[in-house]
């Protein structure tokens, strides 16, 4: 067997290919690239009927699943070989048996992302009219029953409805199998799950996951000819960036193979190696710049054993295409990051107590968290290893070590930031939960508090939470639990100065938070959060309740052991968007535990 090219840069020389992902173009159009074309030997490998890759946003997968496509659709008549000194070209000649045999039917859903159902059905019944009116062209009219023939026809002239269309695929396999003199296609489907992330982050789930489920359980289960034992489908790769789980979308398919972040199939076929982008630089006359790029982009680790970091390509490409002193915010800006704002913004206090974790350098930035690898969108916000897996999934964060235990679905992993440039993404979060409505400053009420001005503190707060929670959303379970980890987001601001801690043991109990300085000459806070159960209850009495908790639970004991001087105690309640503070300074008298 030959060895793949050594050197993994094409075209050194040529154009930068900012946004583009088809391969012909790259090829023909002088484009310089990281040659990845053994992607196509790990599909060609793979023993499973049904593939699925998933991978961050701007991490490869149009554009490995584009050359997957070109390379098995290939008509050595009609064109030159785009494939000549890659490095798929170089190994065993039983995969390059593989061009041409096929048909390909090649769907992406990338661009189906409306704000409401009713345009995205808009947008996916055009894309499968296109879709259906080329796969029928030339194709034998005793290929489908009469039954599929009426519906493929109003496929193609866009007047099917929902449950129609979502048999197009499964019709459009068969019929690419007559027309092909018996050779069953491959079906490669990119960014599979964008239009369920839409639906999500939107309000339309249940319409788009029913119509997901049937288009594409209809193509992948079964599907075969009822009179005879016959298949339609030789082999499909789908991409994505999560893996939806099957109760969702991919329910009872049983020839699913899938691989994520923490597989190590098709772990080197994504995002840059250093030693790829040290080319790239040094090719460009940039190679002083590599330890700005390093600490910027690189730190992704994708499969479970390889030491290998990984760069975000987009953002090296957009930064070596346009070279600057500094290292710009390519990847965090390409998109609207909004469904991760809103997800942390109403995450309980455990996720931003573990958030805490990592932003603070004196944990390594790392938190150890379980994690779902089948992520459930519906239940993503209301339970913490949906959100982490989802968090892993998207890249922003990666994961330094994991394992799994026996017989679960889930793995404990050791989470980080990847780079600097993902860094500041959380950063700006944090800003953006300081940013009130009509001018109120989230900033000055900390300011008024660690100043020890806790009168003004409480005054501020009140306002703050009156006039910007409706960016939170407080929803109408757990108030106790939400608004605990509202106020435990803000602290996360004076991680420079405290030490950020909640549901930590001290004295007789568990307080919510506790705020201690690492100048232990500086005040130190511990706080404990109520609701109102009733409407009924006074919102005073209820603060007033929650400040007597600390007391008698003597929470602050161990801020005290820890040589904090002054310790103030504040009791909050909350009903509704109503809040009221309470507090007293505690002294040695009261650190005192009772027996």
């Amino acid at each position: 067997m030959k060895q793949a090219a050594p050197n993994p840069i094409v075209n050194p020389a040529g154009k930068l290919p900012v946004g583009v992902s088809n391969f012909t173009e790259l090829i023909q159009g002088g484009y310089t690239f990281v040659d990845k074309t053994l992607f196509i030997k790990e599909v060609l490998d793979a023993g499973d009927k049904v593939i699925l890759v998933t991978r961050p946003r701007r991490f490869g997968k149009t554009v490995n699943l584009n050359t997957l496509r070109c390379f098995l659709h290939w008509p050595p008549d009609h064109q030159p070989d785009l494939f000549e000194g890659l490095a798929i070209s170089q190994v065993d000649e039983r995969y390059l048996q593989e061009r041409g045999k096929r048909p390909v039917l090649f769907l992406t859903l990338k661009d189906i992302k409306a704000q409401n159902w009713h345009d995205a059905w808009i947008a996916l019944r055009g894309l499968l009219a296109d879709l259906a009116e080329s796969c029928s062209r030339d194709a034998p009219a005793d290929a489908l029953t009469q039954g599929q023939q009426k519906i493929l026809h109003r496929v193609i002239q866009g007047e099917a409805e929902p449950a129609e269309s979502q048999a197009t695929l499964a019709i459009l396999t068969k019929l690419l199998t007559h027309k092909h003199n018996g050779f069953t296609p491959w079906v490669l489907i990119d960014e599979y799950d964008t239009p369920m992330h839409a639906a999500y982050q939107y309000d339309y789930y249940s319409h788009m996951r029913g119509m997901m489920r049937g288009l594409l359980g209809q193509c992948l289960k079964d599907n075969e000819d009822p009179q005879q034992p016959r298949a339609f489908l030789h082999k499909a790769v789908l991409t994505g960036i999560v893996r939806v789980t099957k109760e969702d979308i991919f329910s009872d398919l049983n020839n699913l193979g899938t691989f994520g972040v923490l597989d190590d199939r098709f772990a080197s076929c994504f995002g840059f190696t250093g030693q790829e982008v040290k080319q790239l630089l040094a090719q460009r006359g940039l190679a002083e710049r590599f330890d700005l790029v390093r600490k910027t982009y690189d730190g992704y680790r994708f499969g479970h054993d390889s030491p290998v970091s990984v760069y975000n390509p987009w953002s090296v490409m957009r930064y070596v295409s346009q070279p600057t002193q500094d290292a710009p915010l390519y990847w965090v800006n390409t998109s609207d990051n909004h469904l991760v704002h809103k997800l942390l913004a109403r995450a309980d206090a455990k996720v931003k107590q573990s958030l805490h974790e990592l932003l603070n350098p004196d944990n390594n930035n790392t938190t150890t968290q379980p994690v779902c690898e089948y992520v459930p969108l519906r239940h993503v916000e209301n339970n913490a290893k949906n959100l982490w897996g989802l968090l892993l999934a998207s890249g922003y964060v990666t994961a330094a070590s994991h394992d799994r235990k026996y017989g679960s679905p889930d793995r404990t992993v050791q989470l980080r930031i990847p780079n600097e440039e993902v860094l500041s993404l959380y950063n700006g979060l944090l800003d953006r939960w300081l940013q009130g409505a009509n001018g109120i400053g989230g900033g000055d009420l900390l300011d008024a508090l660690v100043a020890g001005q806790v009168e003004e503190f409480a005054g501020r707060f009140e306002t703050f939470v009156l006039e910007s929670m409706s960016y939170f959303d407080k929803g109408n379970h757990e108030p106790e639990r939400f608004y605990h980890g509202f106020v435990l987001g803000m602290m996360q601001h004076l991680r420079d100065r405290y030490i950020v801690d909640s549901q930590r043991e001290s004295g007789l109990g568990r307080y919510d938070l506790a705020l201690e300085p690492k100048d232990k000459t500086k005040l130190g806070f511990v706080m404990e959060f109520k609701s109102c159960v009733r409407q009924t209850d006074s919102l005073w009495d209820t603060a007033h309740q929650a400040l007597q908790q600390i007391q008698d639970k003597q929470y602050h004991v161990n801020l005290m052991q820890r040589g904090v001087k002054t310790i103030i105690a504040l009791g909050l309640a909350f009903k509704g968007k109503q809040v009221a503070v309470v507090h007293q300074q505690l002294s040695d008298n009261n650190a005192k535990i009772s027996p």
